[in-house]
């Protein structure tokens, strides 16, 4: 996706059950021994957090509560904004939290759950003027984003994984869209057939490779799971799975085919293994300035203006954030 400094104005409880308990200070809950990914021994760390880019709306900033967060342009004492984590995190095999997008109301409004790593200075938190991601927020350090969440209002999602020298532009993507883009603004009738898919070369009724769909099994008027894995063999891959009330679907895996139209064909993934080791710190936002649309399907049809951000009801949640990793930074 393509942050612009636009942004500036801006699931899940661990599926690894261990002993102890976690706090809001970012300090790990329990060991794992993972030999799949970078590294051997993993933590799971409860991060904390701390306000960025909040008053958006002019209301206060997002509410943090240990490793949860509320950002509401309604909710007395809560706005839209940026918050970033107080740690960063070196080799992740896992992230988890639950995410509740059910009272984002407006179209092109744009819940995110992400990670950046500045390879200059991967211990310097991105807060301030230190922010930086891979849509040209202090774009000479060549900062890599991961993208496990950006959504249209709650009607189309994306993830992104943006990684090398030039990570506007290594980019690969997916999109997924659920029942709620039943509305007018979204060309619902098409987006399970993704059009005739002649451009594709799948029969009639199958989704090109990068699409998804979440009808039936992901509602997003209610809150779902995300879940992260990431891998480290020979090709470094991360797969993103969506999960609520026993049901599941994988909606990203780098290892499956070259992403929607329009992703990088040459994106390094090499990179995610070396940007892994420097560390990543996570973010959360609640914005207006991008937000998928699908144009090559398309999926938004530009038949409604843009939605509203600010006096109208606009509330994102996100809980029970964890991360499974080999240290803190």
């Amino acid at each position: 996706m393509l942050k612009k400094a636009l942004k500036l104005a801006l699931g899940v409880a661990s599926v690894i059950e261990l002993a102890g308990c976690g706090n809001s200070t970012g300090t790990g809950t329990g060991t794992t021994q993972d030999t799949a990914t970078n590294g051997g021994t993993h933590t799971v760390f409860t991060p904390s957090f701390t306000n960025d880019s909040g008053g958006t709306c002019g209301q206060g900033s997002p509410q943090i509560s240990g490793n949860s967060v509320t950002l509401s342009t309604v909710l007395a004492g809560s706005d839209a904004g940026r918050v970033v984590s107080n740690k960063g995190y070196k080799n992740i095999s896992q992230i988890s939290a639950t995410v509740d997008i059910s009272e984002i109301t407006q179209n092109y409004v744009n819940a995110t759950f992400y990670m950046v790593s500045n390879p200059d200075n991967p211990s310097l938190q991105p807060k301030g003027g230190n922010y930086c991601d891979a849509g040209g927020n202090n774009a000479s350090w060549n900062c890599r984003e991961i993208d496990f969440l950006e959504t249209n209002g709650n009607k189309i999602t994306q993830t992104t994984l943006h990684l090398g020298d030039d990570a506007n532009t290594n980019q690969r993507y997916e999109y997924a869209f659920a029942e709620t883009a039943d509305t007018a603004g979204f060309n619902y009738s098409a987006m399970p057939a993704s059009v005739d898919n002649a451009d594709y070369g799948n029969p009639f009724g199958t989704l090109p490779n990068g699409l998804h769909s979440m009808v039936g099994i992901i509602d997003l008027t209610k809150p779902f799971d995300v879940v992260a894995t990431f891998t480290y063999g020979d090709v470094p891959a991360m797969a993103v799975t969506y999960s609520q009330a026993g049901n599941s679907v994988e909606m990203y895996n780098s290892a499956s085919g070259g992403g929607a139209q329009g992703s990088s064909t040459t994106i390094p993934m090499s990179d995610l293994a070396t940007s892994m080791a420097n560390g990543y710190w996570l973010n959360v936002s609640l914005w207006q300035g991008y937000s998928p649309t699908v144009d090559f399907v398309p999926w938004w049809n530009n038949s409604e203006p843009w939605g509203g951000l600010c006096g109208v009801t606009n509330t994102y949640k996100i809980s029970d954030i964890q991360v499974t990793a080999e240290s803190e930074l």
